[in-house]
């Protein structure tokens, strides 16, 4: 098993070889390397466990928050850039596409709980349905307290429901050594968009996470909506899986996003709610703003 220095020596060379922003990457290097100075001092040996791990992690989270170790058993063969696995579509199925909760009310206001972002391939059927239970509503809440992320194209497809402006541009995402990519919404939901004039509140909170925050920032920026609860975490790099040792493998970002509008992300910061409370009283307070109270 791998002392600790070999696991930060890992992470340094992967995040100096993807992230965008070398003179990040710098400062990570930075933060690793004087944590592996003093640990050695405070260690007579330099044994690798989940202690250890978690201590890294939270070093590496003072510049990447979506930065995170997990220890697996040494593959054969040995391959470094391990990737996204597709998610079976059964297992899509079995889960709607992550579309947990959708009501309407007697009083003409509707709910959607989303809690991840599956392939639009396999998902948009559930969205689609989703949204057309949405016709005629007066307002909606779009919950995303459960929301740890997902795929960027069905993002995108919530958020030209909600935002009901046809085509519009979202972000730009910027790598190190491939070009940018842009993200719009296509105009092609056409009547099942939200009308313009239709207020949506946004429930957030500390496990709304990575394309999860996206979403409530990239609506949050153009003033479509209303957010409730609590801060997300700030997780906003694009990340890949790479196997940073023989038995640690660590979510590496790889790209940076900037909203359209703003310029900037949530890197950090995360989403800060318009209305913060605790996350128990996020739907009432939600409720009570699209009643007008």
């Amino acid at each position: 098993m791998e002392d600790f220095t070999t696991v930060i020596d890992g992470i340094v060379r992967w995040s100096r070889r993807l992230i965008p922003d070398p003179q990040r990457a710098e400062r990570l290097a930075g933060d690793l390397h004087r944590f592996r100075d003093e640990a050695v001092k405070r260690l007579t040996a330099q044994p690798f466990d989940s202690t250890m791990l978690q201590e890294i992690e939270s070093v590496c989270h003072r510049t990447a928050r979506h930065l995170t170790l997990e220890q697996r058993p040494a593959a054969e063969p040995d391959v470094d850039v391990i990737g996204w696995p597709p998610v079976p579509r059964d297992v899509v199925r079995r889960r709607a596409g992550f579309v947990r909760r959708v009501e309407r009310s007697s009083d003409g206001m509707g709910l959607i709980r989303l809690d991840g972002f599956d392939d639009v391939a396999s998902a948009g059927e559930y969205l689609l349905g989703a949204f057309a239970l949405m016709r005629g509503v007066q307002g909606v809440i779009v919950d995303l307290r459960r929301n740890g992320g997902g795929e960027l194209s069905t993002l995108t497809l919530v958020a030209e429901f909600i935002l009901g402006t046809g085509i519009e541009h979202l972000s730009t995402v910027r790598y190190r050594d491939s070009p940018e990519r842009q993200w719009w919404t296509t105009g092609a939901l056409g009547d099942l968009s939200l009308p313009a004039d239709r207020p949506v509140a946004v429930l957030v909170g500390p496990n709304t996470y990575s394309s999860g925050e996206a979403l409530a920032y990239h609506l949050q920026t153009r003033g479509r909506v209303r957010v409730f609860g609590e801060p997300t975490p700030g997780a906003a790099d694009h990340v890949t899986p790479i196997r940073v040792t023989s038995t640690v493998v660590a979510l590496i970002p790889e790209a940076t996003p900037a909203d359209a509008v703003s310029g900037s992300n949530w890197e950090g910061t995360g989403v800060t709610p318009d209305q913060a409370g605790p996350q128990p009283d996020a739907e009432r307070a939600a409720k009570a703003w699209l009643d007008g109270g």
